[in-house]
């Protein structure tokens, strides 16, 4: 391995600096692994998928006509009527027990609820199916059956059948049923309607009926009650000697004022209460007089008052006279004569007048402690009554309960006969139903149209789902968002009427063309130009990953690169060349060959070759060797830049290997074939080893199938008649010969390429 390489033509010496000025090794990078992202479709993916399907799509569009057509033709012939009913808003009768009515209506929610539960009821369905004699119908119920048996059936098929439809924001119901007789489908509907009605004013009489029976019996047993518990408030009133003064039926218990000792003992009271004003006035007016009061009325009688006068006038006379004559003249003495007299007479009068006083005023006590004894009398005697009153007070309260309670039933009573009469009907048809002219089902326009969008549908459906589950890589649209690795070119599919090597002579044809992008877009994929090393490797074999490498290998050394093609397959080498010894790439790696010994030049000038030698039983041991990267060193240097033909990533540790080594990778993707799930694995194992991926090329793509429009079928026709090139010069390998190839296919070849 350290012995000196000879120089072969196009080749520079080991260590010899690179004239293009690109790196002869560069560390790889750790670059975190693509994650998985869901598939997303865009305009462009569904049309392409459509296109793609378009024979399931359309199979499965027909299947649905031809299937809507069959039912529309095996089924039979439905006709369906309806009658529509308005019904009222009902009000609802209350009557307290004291008499009092009042009529709380029911919401319309709660009332229309209320009917249209009632028209889906099975009774009205029995009554229907009884009316119309629906059980010896053969189409409603089995004739075998019993009778009990039919009229059931017949009232099954009726309830499941027939449909109640309420008309938003109104009291209008219709009531339909389907019916393969026309005249069955109106007779339906209104007999239910007819039913309905019948049914709510039997309802409302039966519920009069059992309210009046009910109200009825209660009413006998009360006024039973009543008549006993008057007759024993009778006896014992008898018995116990109570006589009442007032109705008995005007109070709620026996008072003092009910007997004849109360009614007394009431008027003693008032009595008593006069007597003691009475008596209390004429002892103040006695003790008053007594006592000299001037305000008494004695003193101010009318014959005091002018006794008191004359008094007063003849004392004043007297005084007059006493200065004229002295007092024993006998017209003095006279005159105090008469005033003495006149003094004894207002003495007389007033001594006259307080007794006159006093006798009123024992005879007022008198009266007075008169009536204290009768009342005390009557007070005994009312008390007694009231001992012996209480059972009466409670016999009383029975016999009043019991008449108000009789008079409460038989206001009722009266009340619920009065409401219990018919009265006005809440329920009334406003059209009836009519036997109908023509059949709402079968709808041959409108099921051959939902059986059409239902095929069509399904048919996307479909084609949705296997394009899900069989999702592979198909533009480079993919590369960039479902991989995250730049998109480098796209290489048609090879065309059928040449094989391989023709097409890779021939730089005018669209794969060619195709392939001077890619190595284009190599050239400028890094800030350093074109890699010293790149590994060119895909997901699984015969995808085009060695037809790739050879392209580039040509085009980089028609440019005028020193190219070195090395098949580092050491599994399933591709390339073979006339005349070469078994030593090549594995013999570099096992030390059994040097440089100078493995590297052959071909036809075509700059490229050099080197084969991948015989196949070691272990390739994944021998790429571990440390001397590989070494090898890859010299080489670098040795060539402007080094194409690694390398094998498949899934499965194999070879690639990652390699990757993590060489400068650059190229991952090839066969379009159309590789999944997104193998392919998002490749780019994890080879970033996970360290590989520094240049970006991605999509082969043998197919732009008429795959939607895609990247205009790689145009034609060249310049009218030179120069068929070999612009330059005139057509790169020729006369060994290029493929052991696999197959015409118009692409895939990877096992070639011979001729020293040259």
């Amino acid at each position: 391995m350290n012995t000196p390489i000879p120089h072969s033509p196009g080749m520079r010496p080991p260590g010899a600096s690179n004239p293009i000025g690109f790196p002869t090794a560069v560390a790889p990078t750790v670059v975190a692994p693509v994650s998985a992202r869901p598939v997303a479709f865009g305009i462009t993916d569904i049309w392409r998928i459509i296109i793609k399907y378009r024979w399931l799509i359309l199979a499965s569009l027909l299947l649905g006509i031809a299937s809507a057509v069959t039912v529309v033709m095996m089924t039979t012939p439905q006709y369906q009527a309806s009658t529509t009913l308005e019904i009222s808003l009902e009000q609802v009768k209350m009557v307290d027990v004291g008499g009092t009515v009042s009529a709380t209506p029911m919401t319309d929610v709660q009332s229309l609820e209320t009917n249209y539960g009632l028209l889906r009821s099975r009774s009205l369905a029995q009554r229907v199916a009884r009316d119309l004699n629906l059980a010896d119908n053969p189409q409603f119920a089995n004739p075998e059956s019993p009778p009990e048996r039919r009229l059931e059936q017949a009232t099954s098929t009726l309830a499941s059948t027939f449909m109640v439809a309420p008309i938003p924001s109104s009291r209008l119901v219709q009531i339909s049923f389907k019916h393969p007789d026309p005249e069955m489908a109106a007779q339906v509907p209104n007999s239910f309607a007819q039913n309905f009605m019948e049914s709510v004013l039997e309802r409302r009489y039966g519920a009069s009926e059992y309210a009046r029976d009910f109200l009825l019996r209660r009413i006998n047993e009360v006024r039973g009650r009543l008549e006993e518990a008057e007759r024993q408030l009778t006896l014992y009133a008898q018995q116990q000697g109570i006589v009442t003064v007032r109705d008995a039926g005007g109070g709620q218990g026996q008072n003092a004022s009910d007997s004849l000792d109360g009614t007394r003992l009431i008027a003693a009271n008032s009595e008593l209460a006069e007597a003691e004003s009475a008596r209390s006035q004429a002892e103040t007016r006695w003790r008053q007089a007594a006592q000299g009061d001037p305000t008494s009325e004695v003193l101010n009688s009318n014959v005091v008052q002018g006794l008191r006068q004359q008094l007063n006038t003849l004392q004043a006379q007297y005084q007059t006279k006493l200065n004229l004559m002295r007092p024993e003249h006998p017209e003095m003495v006279d005159m105090r004569t008469q005033m003495e007299t006149i003094q004894e007479t207002i003495n007389f009068e007033k001594a006259q007048a307080i007794g006159t006083l006093r006798t009123n005023y024992v005879a007022a006590l008198a009266r007075e402690n008169e009536v204290i004894s009768r009342v005390n009398q009557l007070r005994e005697a009312v008390l007694n009554l009231r001992g012996r009153s209480i059972q009466y007070n409670i016999l009383q309260r029975e016999v009043d309960t019991n008449r108000a309670m009789y008079a409460a039933l038989l206001q009722r009573y009266n009340e619920v006969g009065i409401a219990g009469g018919v009265g006005e009907n809440l329920i009334s048809v406003v059209d009836e139903a009519r036997p109908p002219r023509t059949p709402v089902e079968p709808q041959p326009l409108r099921s051959t149209i939902i059986g059409a969008l239902i095929g069509l549908l399904a048919g996307l459906a479909t084609a949705f789902a296997l394009e899900f589950l069989t999702y592979t890589i198909r533009s480079q649209e993919d590369l960039e968002t479902k991989l995250e690795i730049p998109p480098l070119g796209v290489i048609p599919k090879a065309e059928k009427t040449g094989g391989m090597t023709d097409l890779l002579d021939n730089p005018r044809s669209p794969m060619m063309e195709a392939y001077a992008s890619l190595r284009s877009a190599i050239q400028f994929a890094t800030a350093q130009g074109a890699p010293s090393t790149l590994l060119v490797t895909s997901s699984g074999p015969a995808e085009g990953k060695t037809t790739t490498s050879l392209a580039l290998a040509r085009n980089f050394a028609r440019l005028g690169y020193t190219t070195l093609l090395l098949d580092a397959d050491l599994r399933n080498p591709s390339f073979s060349m006339e005349g070469s010894d078994s030593h090549g790439f594995s013999g570099l790696l096992t030390g059994a060959a040097t440089l100078e010994n493995v590297i052959r030049p071909t036809s075509v000038p700059g490229l050099s070759l080197l084969e991948a030698g015989k196949v070691p039983p272990n390739p994944a041991d021998l790429l571990s060797d440390p001397s590989l990267s070494e090898i890859l060193r010299k080489l670098s240097g040795m060539f402007d830049i080094v194409i690694l033909d390398g094998p498949p990533v899934l499965g194999l540790a070879d690639a990652p290997l390699l990757s993590a080594l060489c400068d650059r990778t190229l991952i090839v993707f066969e379009a159309e074939r590789i999944k997104l799930s193998v392919a998002q694995n490749t780019v994890n194992r080879l970033r996970a080893a360290g590989a520094r991926i240049v970006g991605g090329v999509l082969t043998k793509f197919d732009s008429k199938t795959s939607g895609y429009g990247y205009g790689y079928g145009y034609g060249y026709g310049y009218g030179t008649g120069d068929k070999d090139g612009a330059s005139g010069t057509r790169f020729v390998l006369p060994g290029l010969l493929g052991k696999r190839a197959s015409r118009g296919s692409g895939p990877d070849e096992n070639v011979e390429l001729s020293q040259g």
